[in-house]
């Protein structure tokens, strides 16, 4: 690991390359220099105290430079205890779909539940619905009766301490194990990327060690701590001294030369369309036009989610009450499929209504209030997803491995500045940029957009 450093000129040579143009004298071309992610992983249990660690292995291809750290928890959104209540009153096989609303726990109901992602064909046979009442065999054994669906877990607030260390110099980047939220900011992406207080260069096949110590009582899920950057490719054959000097080159880099022509605005955007299944993947990819080259400056994402309301189906109503619904013995098929898949509970507002007792569901309420009940829990902040972008030009990844949306990209809400690029990244025209999403939660229509600029070739 080596701190990048610059080499000072004369102002008289400084002015003169940038009045062409030029790169500094031993730096690499623009094409060498590419944005680039090392991402550590860890797996937290919930158990203060315990201790986890990954390494982060630099590749052979070239030097990396960190210029920025940050992090994000991927909470796991479903308790492990499921819907017992429904084992336990099941002496025989069970159609899901009429399955009474009063077999759903009390907290289930409160804190939300969904479908059990495993058992989603049994649950939904019929073209990913309900089968009909009754239907032929599409019974479920009551075995399986009480893992057809999940409690929802609320994620509660992120605490632990970590600490880095180069394995190559053994030297450590604290000299106390740091807590999270002092160091890098809150879970929630609602912060800017931490800029490192000068560029750390990584030379290649070196290594990152992170150790991670977990505070917070419950907080099970997947944890990415992640060192952007850039990545000067073709320095390999080179010794280590020549690698340092061109490595420290780039922490300031000459002005950048732009062929003669207009320059213009430009964003390039991919879409992708979320399910809510865990482990799905989409991909897009992004053809560079041939009206010159492209330069990214930075990165940003949305999310356009579906209605957060559910509308109830197939009401029974209560006896000849034809106003009157018995919440309790409303069959679940009453949800469309898609709630149930994203997670649906009782709308805080609306608990009074929907309970008669503390623990009995109303059996008089009102019809028209069943399309305001219930609510699905998919909102931004729940949306999470893990992307990897690769250059099909060049042949590589952007990144070491898929990273999660809060730690590379920020919070789903946009309260957050983009991520910018320490170094523009180009693509030339008829090149095409590959993204890749990986699904972990929430449906709904992704935005993946590149900001920057187009050079527009003079016609002749």
């Amino acid at each position: 690991m080596i701190m990048g450093r610059s080499r000072r000129r004369s102002g008289s040579a400084a002015a003169a390359a940038a009045g062409r143009g030029a790169p500094a004298a031993g730096a690499p071309p623009a094409e060498a220099v590419l944005p680039y992610e090392y991402a550590a992983t860890f797996r937290l249990t919930g158990r203060p105290g315990n201790i986890v660690q990954d390494v982060i292995n630099v590749g052979p291809e070239g030097v990396f430079v960190a210029t920025t750290i940050s992090y994000g928890f991927e909470p796991e959104r479903a308790a492990d205890d499921v819907a017992r209540t429904l084992a336990a009153g099941a002496e025989k096989d069970i159609l899901p779909g009429d399955l009474p609303i009063s077999r759903i726990p009390v907290d289930a109901l409160i804190r939300g539940f969904r479908v059990n992602p495993k058992f989603d064909h049994l649950i939904f046979p019929a073209n990913g619905d309900f089968a009909p009442p009754g239907a032929q065999g599409e019974w479920i054994p009551a075995a399986f009766s009480g893992s057809l669906f999940q409690k929802m877990r609320t994620p509660g607030p992120l605490s632990f301490l970590f600490n880095l260390v180069d394995t190559g110099t053994g030297r450590e980047m604290q000299d106390t194990p740091v807590h999270n939220i002092a160091s890098l900011g809150a879970a929630s992406g609602e912060r800017p990327f931490r800029q490192l207080a000068r560029p750390v260069a990584f030379l290649p096949r070196s290594n990152l060690r992170l150790q991670v110590i977990e505070q917070s009582l419950d907080s099970v899920g997947e944890l990415f701590i992640v060192l952007s950057g850039y990545m000067i490719a073709g320095v390999t054959g080179l010794s280590e001294a020549e690698a340092r000097a061109i490595a420290a080159r780039t922490a300031t880099p000459a002005p950048e030369a732009l062929p003669a022509g207009p320059v213009i605005p430009f964003d390039y955007v991919t879409t992708f369309e979320l399910t809510g299944r865990p482990g799905n993947i989409v991909s897009d990819e992004i053809a560079i036009n041939v009206e010159g080259d492209y330069f990214a400056t930075s990165i940003g994402y949305g999310v356009a989610l579906p209605p957060v309301r559910v509308e109830p189906r197939h009401l029974l109503f209560a006896g000849n009450q034809a106003q009157r619904l018995d919440l309790g013995l409303q069959p679940l098929r009453i949800f469309p499929p898609d709630a149930l898949r994203d997670g649906i509970r009782i709308h805080p507002a609306m608990l009074r209504v929907a309970f008669e007792a503390p623990s009995v569901l109303n059996r008089s309420l009102p019809a028209e209030l069943a399309s305001s009940l219930f609510e699905r829990m998919n909102r931004a902040d729940d949306v999470a997803f893990r992307y990897r972008i690769h250059d099909t030009a060049r042949g590589r990844d952007l990144q070491n491995q898929p990273i999660n949306n809060i730690a590379g990209l920020g919070s789903a809400d946009g309260s957050r500045p983009f991520r910018v690029f320490p170094r523009p990244y180009r693509a030339v025209p008829r090149t095409t940029i590959r993204v890749d999403v990986e699904e972990r939660n929430g449906r709904g229509r992704l935005f993946i957009v590149f900001h920057g600029y187009k050079t527009l070739r003079r016609r002749s």
